[in-house]
């Protein structure tokens, strides 16, 4: 199957050996220029959030409470904080190699992100759909998004790499409860929930398959497939980069 009738089909293909070790060590780099820009923080940004042990770092960032200081969950807009990292997107064919074969169109870089999960602390990033979260108005200009998500660390079972529900992009968005709850009118809940799909909506049917990636491979997928990362038990760190990539809305 080739790459696009593979995320037309599965809603995500996997990029093997997309980054040799000279552009891993340029994006470990980039990495550890972040981890320095977070080194004296002790609470979450709007960019940069920290992990929290027991609650996670998305819980701790909405309570406002302190985190484990200097320890990264995530960072977005990575590519504004650390620029560098547009041009090593471009000496890996990103996305004009890559991205835009598979999905027939022209795309516009939209956002960058650094996913970290420390070893034995990383938290859960329950099950969702990208396209649940984006912003109001995008879809005036915008049909879908399209991830490119590459390990800098080896993904396994254990530190959590990504699972998937294959085909579930075919199905719309489904429901996402937690934010809502939170800020939709009614009493505001003891304890923030992160946005997931509860349960009960989540596609009958079809098992959900895990995608390890050693360091350097990638998975493309498609922003309404149904997603998550289990918490990293392992003693080793699980960092990844991500570039999303916004998809016109005369596609869909």
């Amino acid at each position: 199957m080739n790459p696009i009738d593979e995320l037309r089909t599965d809603g995500y293909v996997i990029l093997e050996g997309l980054a040799g070790e000279a552009e891993l060590d340029r994006l470990r780099a980039v990495i550890a220029g972040l981890e320095a820009m977070a080194a004296g923080m002790t609470r979450s940004t709007d960019d940069f959030v920290l992990e929290a042990e027991g609650v996670g770092g998305w819980v701790a960032w909405q309570q406002g409470t302190a985190a484990v200081p200097g320890t990264l969950r995530s960072v977005s807009r990575v590519h504004v904080h650390r620029p560098e990292l547009l041009g090593i997107a471009a000496d890996l064919g990103l996305p004009g190699k890559h991205v835009e074969p598979a999905v027939g169109t022209p795309v516009e870089l939209i956002n960058a992100f650094l996913w970290a999960k420390p070893a034995r602390l990383g938290s859960e990033k329950p099950w969702h759909q990208d396209m649940a979260f984006a912003p109001d108005g995008f879809t005036d200009r915008h049909g879908n998004v399209v991830t490119v998500w590459m390990a800098i660390d080896s993904a396994t079972r254990e530190n959590g790499c990504l699972e998937f529900y294959p085909g579930s992009h075919r199905g719309g968005l489904l429901p996402h409860v937690g934010d809502e709850e939170r800020t939709g009118g009614g009493p505001r809940l003891e304890r923030p929930v992160e946005p997931h799909i509860d349960a009960a909506a989540l596609p009958a049917g079809t098992t959900p398959v895990r995608v390890p990636l050693a360091p350097g491979s990638a998975v493309v997928f498609d922003g309404r497939l149904v997603h998550r990362s289990a918490p990293n038990t392992a003693q080793t760190s699980r960092r990844a980069v991500s570039l999303v990539y916004a998809l016109p809305r005369d596609r869909d």
